[in-house]
């Protein structure tokens, strides 16, 4: 297991005439987040501020726009964890003479960003994104999928992410499981979850500082019911239904047979809803030493509280002032 007493970590600023500027003697504090459901990692440093060698002050250094690259050591070298651009700047007066930036990896234009975008049927959800980045100017990295043809997609004034997070998870719904999108140097990534190796293991008598779990049945789904196509008089046949666990009750979602290519897709869909929301909802955490390199998607194992065995880290937040981070984890599906 790393020692993370002797992990390091250091921002730098990359100006526009490609010099650098080390931020990691004058970080106040540093912290990073990936989470559920968002595509870009974010993060915000406190830096204390300072005249430098030119007269200016490191505040006026860094403006909007600017890029930052956040670098981490463990014993392996130098490492990039992050880089990503300044989208808010916060200077305040104070006897210390301090300010807040916060960046955004370059998947964040797609979430920022709206278009109108039109897919012929049979494209597949892995087309889609590459398309969608290409569009942007965003490099590719390793992208592994998903190459599940879908139906005709019509985007009219959706979000860039929006889009994405319909196709993969329309593609889920067809069989092609889950996948995470996320940047790494500066390139885009479609992989599934859990491929990164080592696995590292959490265990309360070593390195978990606390567990949480809540588990609830508010978005529970115990049946699924399939409608075919309407008549003349706007009368719409049911033509399967699937159970799940109704010693819950009857909490019932409808799928439309119209909405895919025939019926089997249809039931494919049911089957994956149930899939996902057939059992009652796990909201899992841990605190941990931080390791700067775990992302959204590792799989980890846990030993501790009511949690015992692999999960997949759901979002992510590192501490890099405490060397702490908080996990949220799911099962590994």
């Amino acid at each position: 297991m790393i020692d993370t007493s002797k992990i390091f970590y250091d921002l730098v600023v990359v100006l526009p005439n490609g010099d650098k500027i080390r931020l990691a003697p004058v970080l106040r504090s540093l912290s990073w987040e990936e989470n559920d459901g968002e595509l870009a990692v974010r993060l915000e440093a406190e830096i204390h501020n300072q005249r430098m060698k030119d007269g200016k002050w490191l505040h006026q250094k860094i403006p909007l726009g600017s890029q930052v690259v956040l670098l981490a050591e463990w014993g392996e070298g130098w490492k990039e964890i992050f880089r990503g651009t300044v989208f808010s700047w916060d200077y305040r007066t104070d006897p210390l003479g301090h300010f807040t930036i916060t960046a955004y990896d370059q998947l964040i234009y797609l979430t920022k960003s709206k278009d109108d975008r039109y897919y012929k049927a049979g494209t597949t959800a892995k087309a889609i994104i590459q398309d969608i980045a290409k569009a942007w100017n965003i490099p590719l990295g390793t992208v592994q999928g998903p190459d599940v043809a879908l139906s005709k997609q019509v985007f009219r004034g959706d979000s860039l992410a929006d889009m994405i997070f319909s196709v993969l998870e329309q593609a889920k719904k067809r069989g092609a499981g889950k996948w995470i999108v996320r940047s790494k140097q500066g390139k885009i990534d479609i992989i599934r979850p859990g491929q990164n190796s080592p696995v590292y293991c959490f265990t309360a008598d070593t390195n978990v500082g606390s567990v949480e779990e809540r588990q609830d049945i508010e978005e529970l789904v115990t049946r699924v019911k399939i409608v075919g196509a309407e008549d003349k008089e706007g009368r719409a046949p049911v033509v399967a239904q699937l159970s799940g666990r109704t010693e819950f009750g009857i909490l019932q979602e409808v799928v439309y047979q119209r909405q895919y290519d025939n019926l089997a897709a249809a039931k494919s869909a049911a089957q994956e809803i149930l899939k996902e929301r057939g059992q009652p909802k796990k909201a899992r955490k841990i605190v941990a030493p931080d390791l700067p390199f775990l992302r959204k998607g590792d799989k980890v194992k846990i030993v501790a509280g009511t949690l015992n065995g692999y999960y997949i880290v759901k979002s992510v937040t590192h501490n890099a002032t405490n060397r702490t981070m908080v996990l949220e984890v799911e099962d590994v599906g």
